[in-house]
């Protein structure tokens, strides 16, 4: 006769086969609660890019591997081996764009074995509240503009003088990616660098050549030249001109002003036009020059003999066949291209038109002031600043000068074909 099993043997076999469950349980993978990237936005519906591909508009959910937001400490799912780069765009409001993850970290096995790098996400959830764009800035912005692809240009200056003048609006910029250089366009203090110096900042401290440093917002990142917005606070900022592209021609002089690294701010390298067209895989209208351009003056003005912004200059490194660095060939993107991103948002850009008919007979005039800098008015547009000499077509024009008191010199002037007027303004009261 069998004897009946004893209480205190069932009680700990049941114990022995819990334990081996639950060490089973914890050695298996098992359904784990799933991990997500939610990125959402107010207003809603913007569009969300991740590494330049569109994936949704806001808001945005897509199942992601847990290494992804745990890194090596999870036995599920991969690592996360690059960084992400997120933009959300929407109609009517400035661009968001931000890095999602935090690293690189080496990933190193408990053997020593190096498994390379990985990053991990700042969070599971990312919430925007898109800024409102203006449709327009305040301010002025002028640019030298022809109706025709042959333009008449002002009076050229001495290298010494286009330094002089533009000095005051050249910009040293500086981030927690690096520096770069940019210039002012209006007075109001909207100021222009290259898209790659301002990208992933919120702001960028601004410096001038006399010292003064000012927070510059950034209010624009164009998403595919190579063109950034900034806003400084303040006003009466001195700005630069812009002038139609055609202003230049292979053979012509032009002259860089920016802030290379580990150089002075404000440097000055002076060269000529090797060629305008476009360039492979590169967006825009392209000026290639010989004139110096290092790393930090990308975003700086190129200028042409008459002081007037022809290009954003940008730093790029270009090799031979076999590796070797090409010199003297340096690059600017084109101020057609920036023209077309400032009239987004100064619709009502104020235009010097120069006008050239080759039919007309054409004459020379010559003006100086006892005031030097005057601003010299032709026919009701201002053209420049005194000492100057301007090439007018036949016929009467008016004539008239003034300083910054607003004190008025004026003249009727009848220009003969081939003439050669001198005209002295006597500003100075007695």
């Amino acid at each position: 006769m069998r004897r009946p099993a004893c209480s205190c043997n069932r009680s700990i076999r049941f114990v022995f086969l819990t334990f081996f469950a639950l060490l089973y349980l914890a050695q298996t993978p098992r359904c784990a609660a799933k991990d997500y990237l939610t990125i959402t936005s107010q207003p809603p519906g913007a569009t969300v890019e991740l590494d330049g591909v569109v994936v949704g508009k806001t808001p945005y959910s897509v199942e992601i591997p847990g290494g992804y937001l745990h890194g090596s400490k999870t036995i599920y799912g991969k690592l996360l081996r690059h960084q992400v780069h997120l933009r959300l765009s929407l109609a009517g409001y400035l661009s968001k764009e931000l890095d999602l993850a935090n690293g690189p970290t080496a990933w190193v096995a408990l053997n020593g074995t190096n498994h390379g790098n990985y990053w991990i996400l700042k969070t599971d959830t990312f919430n925007f509240t898109l800024e409102k764009a203006a449709t327009s800035f305040a301010g002025t912005v002028q640019a030298t503009l022809s109706n025709s692809s042959l333009v008449t240009m002002g009076p050229s200056l001495s290298t010494e003088d286009v330094v002089r003048r533009a000095n005051p609006a050249v910009l040293y910029l500086s981030g927690s990616d690096g520096t770069g250089s940019g210039f002012l366009i209006s007075d109001t203090g909207v100021a222009v660098t290259n898209a790659h110096v301002a990208r992933n900042q919120g702001s960028l401290t601004a410096t001038t050549a006399n010292g003064q440093s000012f927070q510059a917002k950034v209010v624009y990142v164009d998403p595919t030249l190579d063109i950034a917005l900034l806003k400084l606070e303040g006003g009466g900022f001195p700005q630069l001109r812009l002038a139609a592209t055609q202003t230049v021609q292979p053979g012509s002089t032009v002259i860089a002003i920016g802030t290379p690294s580990r150089g002075c701010q404000n440097s000055v390298s002076k060269g000529i036009v090797s060629g305008i067209g476009s360039m492979k895989s590169e967006p825009g209208l392209w000026i290639q020059t010989d004139a110096a351009i290092n790393p930090g003056n990308s975003g700086g003005p190129l200028l042409n003999s008459t002081g007037e912004v022809v290009g954003i200059t940008t730093q790029k490194q270009f090799l031979s066949g076999d590796g070797r660095p090409l010199q003297s060939i340096g690059f600017a993107l084109s101020s057609s291209d920036l023209l077309t991103v400032v009239h987004r948002f100064f619709p009502n850009v104020t235009q010097i038109q120069v006008n050239q008919e080759q039919h007309l007979g054409k004459g020379h005039l010559s003006i100086v002031s006892d005031i030097e800098g005057a601003d010299v008015y032709i026919d009701g547009k201002l053209v420049g600043e005194t000492p100057a000499t301007f090439t007018l077509s036949n016929g009467v024009h008016k004539v008239e000068v003034k300083d910054q008191n607003g004190q008025s010199w004026q003249r009727d002037l009848e220009v003969l074909d081939d003439s050669d007027v001198k005209l002295t303004a006597k500003m100075s009261k007695k």
